[in-house]
């Protein structure tokens, strides 16, 4: 306001000044502030003195009007507010009235004020992780009436509303049923693309924990979390009895910044060392190990407890490839605990499957080049094993595919010989990334034909930094690489975790897990991956 007068601006000049933008009586209180510091503020006036305050920059009024207004906020006038204070840059304002808009969602998006939003308004509330809905389904009826409130000036928003609805908490029923019937979502491509995405997302359960875009990331208000899960054992010393000598899975919780352990394993069960781990919607299955080489484990995510399978394997294995397609589990190669390193059968090229609906194995055969040790991916219908250890305890290069359906397998390619194993793989996003060494790697795999896959292996020519070294696991966490870093003295033992965002050019790495809220973290760490766990079983930490 000062500025105009001193600024060397026309007003310097004129005998008259005309501010059309604000009333006679609402100046009036606004004149008696600058000159005498008085706040004539009533519940009359406040809305237009703070507007007046905030296109003059008057910072004082400005402050005493947002207060007074967010003295007598509640439900019925938050949508108002939450309205004025995005109009006018209030940022008081608009963090009083952030948890009334987001916690009293259900009550207020019938309401004629919500309607009048504008779309900014709109999207900032829905791309909200602190939003608190009866169900997502909710959300998108919120979005769906909004846009259809006025179609023809509105319809062109559709797709950037529905890009943060939690596609991940729509139910198959909703998403067949109500949003692929509607007209405004299947005619615009965007939202079309969204609808297949949540449609594949349900066909594929096996699948389910790689899909990362923000469209498959929980909210705050969720019952359940986002999580780092991996197995890890306990201390003979200082752990009770009965679970000594046993393994436990660990979460580590993002909202909390901490870990906390979930399920301990059944002493009985305890498949030793070497054993494989993978996720099939939320639950996991656990495969394997030098204990009970024959053993399948299932950890059910609702119950948070880890049962015994019925079946065993025919053919005993420990480090070995795992893999969930469609809606079975499959072991491939690995070797036998139970034999002598010299042994011709010491180390497997058979593969078995595990059929999760009728709890049945079945011998499925082999792969060319018998190995442990190696790494895998799923693409598709098919699993690519990279690399491993041979009988003669060597290396191979080979990069080897198994055909789940047609119960074929090749070796179609090899791994470039300056790439150190082992490797560890893991999927972010559409891309399957190598680390190795520190050294990251993108996997491109092209089908040529029918007869002829190829696979291509290129440097992204980004390292890790040294202090996440040494590499003890990696997994994906909302397209992110979370790495796993072990003790300098100890290689098995956790340290500390980061996530690395190979999008960016320098990527950037960080810190996660140095809260002061907990100490207590897991030691040896034997499998890791990314999973979904409900809340309500993150409230202790067993001490080790």
């Amino acid at each position: 306001f000062k500025s105009m007068f001193s600024s060397g601006m026309m007003e310097t000049h004129g005998s008259r000044l005309e501010l059309p933008d604000i009333e006679k009586e609402t100046f009036a209180a606004f004149r008696e502030y600058i000159y005498t510091g008085n706040e004539n503020i009533t519940q009359d006036n406040v809305v237009e003195l703070l507007r007046a305050a905030a296109i003059f920059q008057v910072e004082g009024l400005q402050k005493s009007c947002e207060q007074f207004l967010g003295t007598g906020m509640d439900n019925d006038n938050c949508l108002e507010l939450f309205k004025i204070s995005r109009t006018f840059g209030c940022h008081t304002l608009f963090e009083q009235c952030k948890p009334y808009v987001l916690e009293g969602f259900n009550g207020l998006w019938k309401t004629q004020e919500f309607m009048e939003l504008e779309f900014d308004e709109v999207e900032s509330i829905v791309k909200d992780d602190n939003l608190v809905p009866v169900n997502e389904e909710e959300i998108c009826e919120a979005v769906l009436r909004w846009v259809k409130h006025d179609k023809e000036k509105r319809k062109s928003f559709i797709g950037n509303l529905f890009r943060y609805i939690r596609m991940i908490q729509i139910s198959p029923e909703y998403l067949i049923h109500e949003l692929y019937v509607d007209d405004l979502l299947t005619d615009d491509h965007t939202c079309q693309r969204y609808l297949d995405e949540a449609r594949n997302f349900h066909m594929l359960p096996a699948r389910q924990q790689e899909y990362c875009s923000s469209r498959f990331q929980l909210r705050n208000s969720d019952d359940l979390e986002e999580v780092i899960l991996i197995i890890t054992e306990f201390d003979m010393e200082k752990t009770a009895q009965m679970y000594q000598d046993g393994k436990c899975l660990w979460a580590f919780s993002f909202q909390q910044e901490r870990w906390y352990t979930i399920a301990p394993m059944p002493m009985d069960f305890n498949p030793g060392l070497e054993f494989r781990m993978v996720s099939f919607r939320n639950d996991l299955y656990l495969g394997g190990g030098t204990n009970h080489s024959k053993n399948l484990l299932h950890y059910d995510n609702e119950r948070n407890e880890w049962t015994l399978c019925d079946a065993s394997m025919k053919r005993g294995r420990c480090g070995h490839v795992m893999a969930a397609v469609r809606e079975s589990i499959f072991m491939i190669a690995g070797r036998n605990p139970k034999s002598r390193p010299e042994s011709s059968s010491h180390v497997l090229s058979t593969v078995e499957a595990y059929n999760i609906r009728s709890r049945k194995w079945e011998s499925i055969g082999e792969v060319p080049t018998a190995v442990h040790s190696a790494s895998s991916l799923v693409m598709g219908e098919k699993i690519f094993i990279f690399g491993g250890i041979q009988q003669d305890g060597t290396w191979t290069s080979d990069i080897q595919v198994f055909d789940t359906r047609k119960r074929e397998s090749s070796i179609i390619s090899q791994i470039p010989s300056n790439i150190p194993q082992p490797l560890k793989l893991v999927k972010l996003g559409s891309d399957y990334i190598i680390v190795s060494d520190c050294q990251l790697y993108r996997v491109n795999i092209r089908k040529i034909n029918e007869e002829k896959i190829k696979v291509e292996i290129k440097s992204l020519n980004q390292t890790l930094s040294k202090t996440l070294r040494p590499v003890l696991e990696v997994a994906n966490y909302r397209g992110k690489l979370a790495v796993l870093t072990s003790s300098t003295k100890k290689p098995d033992v956790y340290s500390k975790m980061t996530l690395v965002d190979i999008s960016q050019s320098p990527m950037t790495e960080t810190a996660v897990g140095i809260s002061s809220k907990n100490t207590t973290i897991p030691k040896p760490v034997l499998s890791c991956h990314k999973g979904i766990i409900d809340k309500q079983y993150m409230y202790h930490t067993y001490y080790q």
